[in-house]
């Protein structure tokens, strides 16, 4: 018993230090975002007086000037998600996943129509936890889907759900007790070589050259923070040029 309560005491203390470093990242996001506003709206500004004057190699630069803005901005909120994530919060609610998952859609609707994504979904479960993590959780893995699609044929995407047997619980070293789900996102997109599996949840790990594909390398690292949070499991399976396919394993509550 007295073990059970320093172990206690020092994930209480860990999760205390955590929380502090989300809050300080949070604070820094902040005030790092406020110079590259200015920086954005100056360029804008010169842009928009100068552009007449401008040669083909000074619109250029100020292009990339703004691309790098953008990347600094992207990068910013990444590391800002990726310590929230880290986080764990005692005060779980319900989570209704269909709910969860119909928004994301909406949010993304603009990507999706420009790539013409088919879409199939079956129904998902509800579970407790941190129900803005969990939004972050299905942004970043739909994206990712999304950014990723062929260009060879037409873009699908299907995420469905099921609950997790008696082998499968023995296979992950899962809680017999305890309920849990398998939900998979499956798309036809370009995919990755099987390899690379555990290596694109790493941060700032990047297949394909910055220019090729937008993104920070943190999206997936993030992902990888919010289930182990809840206490679940996530892997992915590669199949390069024929789709990926992503496996969460997720507690009915952590």
């Amino acid at each position: 018993m007295g073990d059970e309560m320093k172990i206690e005491e020092v994930n209480s203390e860990i999760n205390a230090l955590k929380a502090k470093v989300a809050d300080f990242i949070e604070s820094a996001a902040h005030d790092l975002h406020a110079p590259l506003r200015k920086l954005s709206v100056l360029v804008e500004r010169l842009v928009t007086k100068h552009e007449s004057d401008f040669d083909d190699d000074a619109k250029q630069y100020a292009d990339r000037i703004q691309s790098c803005v953008q990347q600094m901005k992207s990068l910013i909120d990444g590391l800002r998600g990726l310590a929230i994530a880290d986080v764990q919060d005692s005060s779980y609610t319900e989570c209704d996943l269909n709910t969860i998952l119909k928004q994301t859609i909406e949010i993304l609707n603009e990507e999706i129509a420009e790539k013409n994504v088919l879409i199939d979904i079956g129904e998902l479960p509800i579970v407790r936890g941190n129900e803005f993590q969990y939004r972050q959780l299905f942004k970043n893995l739909l994206d990712n889907s999304i950014k990723f699609a062929s260009t060879t044929v037409q873009p699908k995407l299907s995420v469905h759900a099921d609950t997790v047997s008696r082998n499968e619980k023995e296979l992950f070293n899962l809680m017999e007790d305890k309920k849990y789900f398998r939900i998979e996102i499956e798309d036809n997109g370009i995919g990755f070589k099987q390899h690379y599996a555990e290596k694109i949840f790493e941060p700032f790990v990047r297949l394909h050259p910055r220019g090729q594909y937008d993104g920070n390398g943190l999206g997936l690292a993030i992902c990888k923070k919010i289930v182990t949070t809840h206490k679940g499991t996530i892997y992915a399976e590669g199949n390069e040029n024929r789709g990926s396919r992503f496996v969460l394993i997720l507690p009915e509550s952590p």
